[in-house]
């Protein structure tokens, strides 16, 4: 009999976790409906004549890429896989993750299993919004608010390194400032960010610079891109790497690969 409880319990637990895991999904697939619906027409392709105005290291590098032909106001999805950490005590925790992203207004999506936990994290209209969820039954954290919005805004403008079509965007305004650097702000739904793109010699985005908020305390924050590859026509980083430029020393936090990439 003691058996037979244990297989129940076990069998019990197994279809609560994938419960969990379905209603996790099944949230996230709704917000990506929702977005993509709103945001993403697949219509106007780019030419060679968008690019002009554009400071002429980002103009050089958006033809390299491969952006031209690409729709203005379509979408991308992709799924990564990665190592995060929360602080400089604790150590690694993998995840998988997929990733939406809209161009026309610089919009993302992030839902990540590192379990026991799934993580959300999303900037929308210039609203942002990180949610934790204990095997995706209970909410154990939520972020939001105006520091929210404006540390979502600045990873959604840095990871357009990941969807360079996004850098047209008309919530964007450029400046040149050197012969390897420009700068970008965006202002979306009353939401301001702004960081500064770095370049390679070969001409592609080597890493990105911004201001995020780390808790309640505003931090320089750094991200890497690396390992460029084309894929569904667009040349860009496969990996990443994320960094705290803290007073007491760098912090990485974050680091991933992409295994998948579907521009739509």
């Amino acid at each position: 009999m003691k058996t037979y409880l244990i297989l129940f319990a076990i069998v019990l637990l197994g279809f609560v976790l994938l419960f969990g895991l379905y209603r996790f999904r099944c949230a996230i697939s709704k917000e990506k409906e929702v977005l993509f619906k709103k945001y993403s027409k697949r219509q106007n392709s780019i030419t060679v004549h968008d690019l002009e105005g554009l400071p002429l290291l980002l103009k050089t590098y958006l033809k390299k890429v491969g952006v031209v032909g690409k729709p203005k106001d379509g979408h991308v999805v992709f799924r990564q896989k990665g190592r995060i950490k929360t602080s400089t005590e604790k150590g690694w925790t993998n995840f998988r993750a997929i990733q939406y992203m809209t161009s026309s207004t610089p919009n993302f999506i992030w839902s990540a299993q590192a379990y026991p936990l799934f993580i959300r994290d999303k900037s929308i209209a210039g609203k942002g919004e990180v949610k934790v969820n204990l095997f995706g039954l209970k909410n154990i954290a939520l972020a939001d608010g105006a520091k929210t919005d404006q540390s979502a805004l600045s990873r959604c403008l840095g990871e357009l390194m990941f969807y360079p079509v996004g850098f047209l965007s008309a919530d964007i305004a450029w400046e040149a400032i050197d012969d390897k650097s420009v700068k970008a702000k965006v202002h979306t739904q009353g939401t301001q960010a702004e960081g500064i793109f770095y370049f390679n010699p070969n001409g592609l985005l080597s890493h990105f610079k911004t201001k995020r908020y780390k808790d309640e305390s505003l931090e320089e924050f750094t991200g890497i891109a690396e390992n460029y590859k084309t894929m569904s026509g667009l040349l860009i980083p496969t990996t990443m790497r994320a960094i705290w430029n803290l007073e007491e020393g760098d912090f990485e936090y974050f680091n991933c690969e992409l295994t998948n990439y579907t521009v739509g």
